[in-house]
Parts: C-alpha cells; structure tokens; sequence
C-alpha cells in the first residue's frame, strides 16, 4: 500500500493513477487527515458518448411544445 500527500497527488495524479491501474493501492491523504483510495474499475468501451448536449432554446417552448427532459 502506497500513501501520499494531498500536495504530491495533485502534481504526480497521472503516475499514481499508472499504480492504480497496474494492481497497487494507491491512498491519498489530506492534511485534515481525510483520504480516498484509487481504484480501478473494470475496462468499459461506448461506442455512444456518456451524455447528450441540447442547445439552450433563448425563448421559453410555448404550450404543447416537447423539449429535451
């Protein structure tokens, strides 16, 4: 298990993450003494991108109109 400091994580993320992904625990620890750990998740491909964008109608949609929910 590999421990580091808020301040170190932040400018070395990418390596640590690197750690993660290969097998190690990775635990990131804040000055307050709160910590997280990273860890890998299983490889999902989409093919479809995780979220839709709508563009912003500048007028309110008038009675009966359907919109994006």
């Amino acid at each position: 298990m590999s421990t580091y400091e808020l301040h170190y994580a932040q400018e070395h993320l990418g390596e640590l993450f690197h750690e993660a992904r290969l097998g190690e625990e990775v635990i990131i620890v804040r000055a307050d003494g709160k910590s997280c750990e990273l860890i890998p998740l299983a490889e999902v491909r989409q093919e479809e991108p995780a979220i839709a964008a709508f563009e912003i109608q500048e007028e309110p949609p008038s009675a009966g109109e359907l919109v994006p929910a």
